[in-house]
């Protein structure tokens, strides 16, 4: 008998390409962290935690450019972090992945050792925290601010929209809109093909049925808070400089620096 393929890495595979139809320059995105990262933190040994990581798009592109970097990979969905630790392993002990959830005040705990003030280099997030509650939001970036490092730096490139009701809000939507329409007319595959995929491999039914419990059908909200609002929030956290080195509409990549 021989062993069946892992189904996993083609899944994070079709993620990203997927990811691609809702955020047209994402692999633009992930080279301006980068870039902006090694000009601040030149080091190639850098320790980063990898924020509402996913199925680890942030790590696995990380730990290729930086073969002596290591990264602490953290989300509370079981799914994708089944899927990114199927896919990519450990990277030879160089990185860890833990199952926490942002929403609750003592998550630097699920850490362990790594989660201890003035731990890490960099935090750096995708993607991911424009589904927080503002005032969940303001409190992760205090608790991010204590575990980096005297010089640390946050990076977080995700939909930081102008503010609700804006003409500038409505025109860029709507341009995203269309560019998204044009890449699954062009035969992109959709967030819910891929989600169809994911429900069909049976290896994440015991990681599917734990994050139905944690979002009943209908139960998660976007809320996208603005740039201005992760500016100040940075900045009230503690942050001593902060603002937007990136974007394209209304997909920006901001700095904060410790």
């Amino acid at each position: 008998m021989t062993d069946q393929p892992n189904p996993l890495p083609d899944l994070l595979a079709r993620w990203d390409v997927q990811q691609t139809a809702y955020i047209a320059d994402r692999d633009r995105v992930y080279e301006v962290m980068f870039e902006v990262l090694a000009h601040l933190k030149p080091a190639e040994d850098l320790v980063v935690l990898d924020l509402a990581c996913g199925p680890g798009a942030i790590s696995g592109r990380l730990l290729g450019l930086l073969p002596k970097a290591r990264s602490v990979a953290v989300d509370v969905d079981p799914v994708l972090l089944a899927i990114g630790e199927g896919a990519l392993g450990d990277v030879d002990g160089r990185l860890r992945w833990v199952r926490a959830d942002l929403r609750d005040p003592d998550w630097p705990d699920a850490l362990g050792a790594d989660g201890v003030d003035g731990t890490f280099d960099a935090v750096l997030s995708s993607t991911a925290l424009h589904w927080l509650d503002p005032a969940v939001l303001t409190a992760t970036y205090r608790r991010a601010l204590r575990l980096l490092r005297p010089d640390g730096v946050l990076l977080n490139a995700d939909y930081l929209p102008h503010p609700p009701g804006s003409r500038l809000r409505e025109a860029s939507d709507a341009i995203a809109l269309s560019r998204r329409e044009r890449a699954l007319a062009g035969g992109a595959e959709s967030w819910e093909r891929w989600w169809e995929a994911v429900q069909a491999e049976p290896s994440l039914a015991d990681a599917l049925a734990r994050r139905a419990a944690l979002w009943p059908e209908g139960a998660r909200d976007w809320t996208g808070a603005s740039h201005r609002f992760h500016e100040a929030a940075l900045l009230d956290a503690g942050f001593t400089e902060a603002g937007v080195v990136w974007q394209d509409l209304q997909e920006r990549v901001v700095v904060a620096l410790r």
